[in-house]
């Protein structure tokens, strides 16, 4: 493989993993180059933003910088910028500031939580799909805990000290746990 572009999209596991192997494999050809491209310059920790969620740990904790990640990696180039478009025809990565063009993509995006249409979920819930949500989730169980703490009335101290978690996937189940303890 010689001057080709390889795009990945998505600095998540997958795409730090990808990225990673594929440095190390064309470390020795300079004709290779990988781009890497994110909405952010770090990498969430996706399975701990419950800790974040329920107070154990820091923000910064769960997050790690791209660019130190890859700084070593001399045929590696981190871009963080948000992808808008993926031109086949013309192979390129098309994102808010520019394009790059690939001779070879791969997608790595991630996934969203999904509620599944649960009554109630959209309109009063918390989702915890990133880090910015698990900072507000944190914040949402604070106040609430807060405002129970105070509350002299039975029926409203229950309502707001009472938390529900939709899903049993990995994260609410962990949830669950932190709430617990």
């Amino acid at each position: 493989m010689s001057d080709s572009n390889i795009v990945v999209v998505g600095g998540g596991f997958g795409g730090i993993y990808t990225v990673k192997n594929l440095a190390k494999k064309f470390k020795k050809n300079s004709g290779v180059k990988i781009t890497l491209i994110d909405k952010n310059s770090y990498m969430t920790y996706m399975t701990e933003l419950y800790e974040v969620a329920a107070d154990r740990v820091d923000a910064d904790a769960i997050q790690y910088d791209l660019q130190k990640l890859f700084c070593h990696r001399k045929n590696v180039n981190i871009v963080t910028d948000e992808v808008r478009n993926i031109d086949r025809k013309n192979k390129q990565v098309i994102t808010k500031n520019g394009s790059y063009p690939y001779d070879y993509l791969v997608l790595s995006a991630g996934s969203e939580p999904n509620s599944f249409s649960t009554p109630g979920v959209e309109k009063y819930g918390y989702t915890l799909g990133s880090l910015e949500q698990a900072i507000k989730l944190k914040h949402a169980i604070e106040e609430h805990i807060r405002l129970g703490a105070v509350e002299t009335d039975s029926s409203k101290r229950k309502s707001l000290l009472t938390l529900a978690v939709v899903g049993s996937g990995f994260t609410g189940i962990e949830m669950i746990g932190e709430l617990i303890d």
